[in-house]
Parts: structure tokens; C-alpha cells; sequence
């Protein structure tokens, strides 16, 4: 009977990561069409790539952060949850800009430069944030019921 209760353990935990990537998944998207509308209108304005995309990852990210911690994850709304969150979010703003700099270097010139740079860039630090979002962020402390999204 334990290694069936360890099985069913371990299935639960598993439907709720792939019902938190999926739901991630869904904002992510919302979020990216956010974030590459502002990019293309940062440009333009006439404003440098590089810092267009970080403003645009900026904006696109304020967006997902607000629906990702009433939907997909439960937030706390607690201070080590805001300090987490600020750690995440820099070292995703840096992986981003580094990551959209080098793309943007190495790719050959063309008129989808900007947009590729942009998906690359965006595909690292989707991933990133996910993982990070998920075990440093919405993480439960020992003891806690596991936290459910809201509407689950």
C-alpha cells in the first residue's frame, strides 16, 4: 500500500506541474504578443534595439507576473516572495538582453533579424522563468499543503 500512495503522491505532483506549465504557458503567450507589441512600438519611436527589448521584456513581464500569481501559481504576497521575484526577474533581465545583444550579432542581417533575436531571446527566458518562478518564487515551505492555482 505505501509505494501505491507514493505513486498517487507522485502522479499529483506531476499533474500539477503540467497544469502550472500549461496555464504559464497559456499567460506566456498572451504575454509575449505584450511584449513584442511594446517592442515594436518602443522601435518605432526610434529607440536603440537593445534597450527597446529590454523595456518590452519589462512591460511584457509586469504583465505575465500579475496574471501568473492569481492564476497559475497562488502568491503570498509576502516580502521573501517579492525578494524572490526581484532575483528571478534580474537574472531573466539579464539572460534576456545578453541573449537578444548576441542574437542580434550573430544573426545575419535581414529584415526578420529583430524578430528572431527577439524569439530567442524570449525562448530563454520563458524557460528560465518558469523553473525559476516555480521552485524560487511559488515554492511551498515544509510543512504547507501544496499551493493550487486558483480556480483548480
Amino acid at each position: 500500500m505505501p509505494s501505491n500512495t507514493a505513486s498517487v503522491l507522485r502522479q499529483v505532483k506531476r499533474l500539477g506541474f503540467f497544469t502550472q506549465a500549461f496555464r504559464f504557458g497559456l499567460v506566456g503567450i498572451g504575454g509575449a504578443v505584450v511584449d513584442y507589441g511594446s517592442l515594436r512600438l518602443i522601435l518605432a519611436a526610434g529607440v536603440w534595439p537593445e534597450l527597446a527589448r529590454v523595456l518590452s521584456f519589462i512591460i511584457g513581464s509586469t504583465a505575465v507576473y500579475l496574471v501568473n500569481r492569481r492564476w497559475t501559481f497562488t502568491s503570498r504576497r509576502n516580502p521573501r516572495e517579492v525578494v524572490a521575484l526581484t532575483v528571478v526577474l534580474a537574472v531573466a533581465f539579464a539572460l534576456v538582453g545578453g541573449v537578444n545583444a548576441l542574437a542580434l550579432r550573430l544573426l545575419p542581417d535581414s529584415p526578420w533579424q529583430i524578430t528572431l533575436a527577439w524569439a530567442i531571446s524570449q525562448a530563454v527566458a520563458t524557460t528560465f522563468n518558469f523553473l525559476a518562478q516555480r521552485t524560487f518564487v511559488f515554492r511551498n515551505r515544509p510543512g504547507e499543503r501544496p499551493a493550487q492555482p486558483a480556480g483548480e
